[in-house]
């Protein structure tokens, strides 16, 4: 019986609950008394529980002669309730989904210290593009364009994130460091700019994206590896370095998707 109410916490019902319920299961429709003796759980404690499973749908009464008799619902009942916990519970995911970057700037407000994560491997790539997607407002990114990179496995997954941008029409400027003979191998997203520095002049093997607060640095040498950072005084200011770029990279080669 202890592992049944063990097993019964597992679907939200407190110990006492669980007893009660089990107590009315075993008996069938009993007056209070039998029931708090069954489960071992005092009268006026009784009362409260079976009040409280009749809300979840897990008891209900009736009154023969005199005497009123609680009995339990059928255990196909508890499907019914995890349904509805379930249902509960992917709205309440939906909700936070929604609410996250609000938390997430307000947590960064008022001068708040930045906040650092590390993110390794292809687990962590993923983690830092499902974020960049749910974020607000333009995507910048500075980048090296490389046929070949240590890092390769950057490319797993990548098709299928650059549809889901392309599908939710994200604001997208580039700044990429390339020979302009490859400008036709980069991957073309709607509402997406591009402009091209001369690597003999602009060599690097990192790249920078920036939406909302967040900015993300990959190291595309060595191991995957991926630093985010949170601040929107640290965002604002790489803004505006990327500004002064995109000014002064308007000789070279332009092309708007």
């Amino acid at each position: 019986m202890s592992n049944l109410i063990q097993e019964l916490g597992q679907f939200g019902l407190s110990e006492k609950e669980a007893s009660v319920y089990l107590a009315s299961l075993e008996l069938g429709p009993s007056p209070v008394q039998d029931i708090c003796h069954k489960g071992k759980v005092n009268r006026a404690t009784t009362y409260v529980m079976i009040e409280s499973l009749m809300n979840r749908g897990l008891m209900s009464s009736f009154v023969r002669g005199k005497k009123r008799f609680y009995v339990s619902e059928s255990p196909e009942r508890l499907r019914a309730v995890l349904r509805v916990q379930r249902r509960d519970l992917e709205s309440k995911e939906e909700q936070f989904e929604k609410t996250f970057p609000m938390l997430a700037a307000l947590y960064n407000a008022e001068g708040a210290k930045p906040q650092i994560r590390y993110m390794e491997g292809m687990e962590g790539v993923n983690t830092v593009r499902e974020l960049f997607r749910k974020l607000d407002g333009e995507i910048i990114q500075f980048s090296p364009f490389q046929p070949a990179t240590p890092a390769d496995e950057l490319a797993e997954g990548l098709n299928e994130h650059l549809k889901e941008m392309a599908a939710q029409a994200i604001p997208y400027r580039i700044l990429i460091s390339m020979d302009s003979l490859h400008v036709d191998r980069v991957p073309k997203l709607p509402n997406m700019e591009m402009r091209i520095l001369p690597p003999n002049l602009f060599p690097t093997e990192a790249e920078i994206t920036v939406r909302g607060t967040t900015i993300c640095m990959y190291s595309l040498k060595s191991a995957i590896l991926a630093i985010v950072i949170t601040s929107k005084e640290m965002a604002d200011g790489f803004r505006s370095l990327f500004e002064l770029a995109w000014k002064g990279a308007e000789e070279y080669p332009v092309r708007k998707s």
